[in-house]
């Protein structure tokens, strides 16, 4: 069911409105049935909105005239004159408001299983008048939009054991209960509410498991979430997907599938740094108990779970890894059945065919258990004299090796034997130069023959080519990337200090990276901005300038994961600039 623009606009300013508390108000979780399977908790969120609205960042966005555009907007401006409205109508600016609708904070409910799954948003306030006040208003301002709609969503009003409700189309129902107001797209849900609020009864707010999950998060978080594993893996389809035997699922899931079907919840917490946020989530099953692929993305206890990550100029994106795609070899009867085993051996046995005479299983054990990716902003790309007219950025990957000289001499065969059979093609020049002491062996596309149907020269963009420093193998996009990463990992070898950390996994966006990819297409940017706004080409060029600023100064985010003995962490953490 759609809900009117202006319905769901009051909603979002239920939620804007939802604050501290000023005295105790009751637990808004009293109101929530305890068959719940999902929580979403915001104790206080007015100091959620304030953190947001506070950084040093936003204040800058809001005076960027790109900001004031958006708030000018369709979708957008409706939203802000009804805050407007409603701070009229009720006598006080929206902070103060929060105080009193909604100070006991807000918890969304989820039950799975029936399809739309049941939902409940209580939202409890503290000063109960001004709650009926806000309902009521609310209640005139969404009638206004149904008859400007012509009725296409009736407005029905009853009653539950004397509390009026109101329904709007077939799935949002909602009632004030003392100082509470409760949303649902459930009669069924609403009432169950109801009766909570009339006898009590078991709730969520007495649910053992969920008040010994919170400690296992870190204090006072902005907002809290809770899922119950053990009822949704009791749900047909979640057992399907959690037990699959895809292979695929195997070598690259297997060991968070382990954890997501041994974890009686899941939960996360999201929390204010003194530079961004962290949201971290949490599941209470680790390497412990895990099967056959804790040994592909699991480092052992005695070892580093990944290696730094690579930071070249430019740098928009940079991973780095545990994943031991040896044991995908070794351990292929305990990770595959029987038919995925013996299609396994059997491709083994025809690989050499197409890897050059080299047989897949012997590649997989050179190889080692360290894998990082890099992606950077590289406009100007050196190996060729035509410029390609879309610039792409570079990518690379760096792999750590066993045994480094058997693979960097298979890898020389493949590469080679592939450029052969892409050359029927494409006309390639083999390239091979020297970096100090390690050789770096690629190709170049030839720019006086020409490609079908690459209009934007985009091949122009590519010199690929891969080098070996010590024990780690170097693929690149281009030779100019090449170059910089091979002095990366010399650097690296002679720091004993950069050997990783314990995260089983860590990635990173920056945000600078992509300011600079903005500045690639200046030009074209502001000659749209000159077209498509009818700005002046000074004040298209200021405008473009305040927006690479502000996308410069949005930092970065980092994702990092780890296996404890009987716990998993997912981290994602956004570190704003400066």
């Amino acid at each position: 069911m759609r809900l009117p623009r202006c319905c769901l606009a009051s909603l979002a300013c239920v939620v804007l409105l939802a604050a501290g508390a000023r005295a105790a108000p009751p637990d808004p979780l009293r109101l929530v049935p305890g068959q719940a399977e999902l929580i979403v908790e915001v104790k206080n969120p007015r100091r959620l909105v304030e953190a947001f609205t506070t950084l040093d960042l936003v204040k800058q966005a809001q005076a960027a005239p790109a900001f004031q555009d958006l708030l000018e907007t369709a979708n957008v401006r409706p939203f802000f004159q009804l805050v407007a409205h409603f701070e009229k109508q009720l006598g006080a600016s929206w902070p103060e408001l929060l105080d009193r609708v909604a100070g006991g904070g807000l918890v969304l409910a989820v039950r799975y299983g029936s399809q739309p799954p049941p939902a409940l948003l209580i939202i409890q306030g503290t000063d109960e008048a001004a709650v009926h006040k806000f309902a009521r208003l609310a209640l005139e301002v969404i009638e206004q939009e149904v008859a400007r709609q012509e009725g296409r969503e009736q407005i029905q009003k009853a009653s539950y054991r004397g509390i009026e409700t109101v329904s709007i189309g077939k799935e949002f129902r909602a009632a004030v209960a003392g100082a509470a107001l409760i949303i649902s797209n459930s009669d069924k849900a609403l009432q169950r509410s109801l009766d909570l609020h009339h006898n009590g009864g078991r709730s969520m707010a007495e649910v053992k498991g969920l008040a010994e999950a919170r400690r296992q998060l870190p204090p006072d978080p902005l907002a809290f979430a809770w899922l119950d594993m053990d009822s949704i893996r009791r749900r047909p389809r979640a057992k399907e997907v959690l037990t699959t035997e895809d292979a695929n699922v195997r070598v690259f899931l297997g060991s968070l599938f382990s954890v997501l079907r041994r974890t009686p919840h899941l939960l996360a917490g999201l929390y204010r740094e003194e530079n961004g946020f962290v949201l971290t989530t949490r599941a209470a099953a680790g390497r412990e108990g895990m099967g056959p692929e804790v040994g592909l993305h699991v480092p052992p206890a005695d070892q580093p779970g990944t290696r730094p990550l690579l930071e070249p100029k430019g740098v928009l994106f940079s991973s780095s890894s545990y994943f031991n795609l040896a044991k995908i070899w070794e351990e292929r009867e305990k990770l595959f059945n029987k038919e995925q085993v013996k299609a396994l051996e059997a491709f083994d046995q025809t690989s050499a065919r197409f890897l050059s005479g080299n047989q897949l299983s012997k590649l997989l054990l050179q190889t080692g258990p360290y894998q990082r990716f890099v992606v950077v902003n590289q406009p100007t790309p050196g190996a060729y004299q035509t410029a390609p007219k879309i610039p792409l950025p570079a990518f690379a990957l760096v792999q750590e090796l066993r045994e480094p000289e058997p693979f960097a001499r298979s890898v020389n065969t493949i590469v080679r034997g592939a450029a052969l059979l892409a050359g029927t093609r494409v006309r390639l020049q083999l390239m091979e130069e020297k970096h100090g002491e390690h050789e770096i062996v690629g190709y170049r596309f030839d720019e006086k023959a020409p490609v079908a149907g690459d209009v934007n020269g985009l091949r122009f963009n590519f010199s690929p080519c891969f080098a070996c420093v010590g024990n780690q193998i170097v693929f690149c996009s281009t030779l100019e990337l090449c170059h910089e990463l091979v002095d990366l990992l010399e650097k690296e070898a002679k720091d004993a200090a950069a050997q990783g950390h314990r995260a089983a996994s860590v990635s990173r966006l920056y945000f600078a990276g992509g300011a600079g990819v903005l500045k690639v297409f200046e030009d074209a940017l502001i000659a749209q901005a000159v077209l498509e706004e009818g700005v002046g080409l000074a004040e298209a060029r200021k405008q473009l300038e305040g927006l690479i600023e502000l996308v410069r100064r949005l930092g970065v985010i980092n994702i990092e994961s780890a296996y404890g003995v009987n716990d998993f962490r997912l981290d994602v953490r956004l570190r704003v600039g400066k």
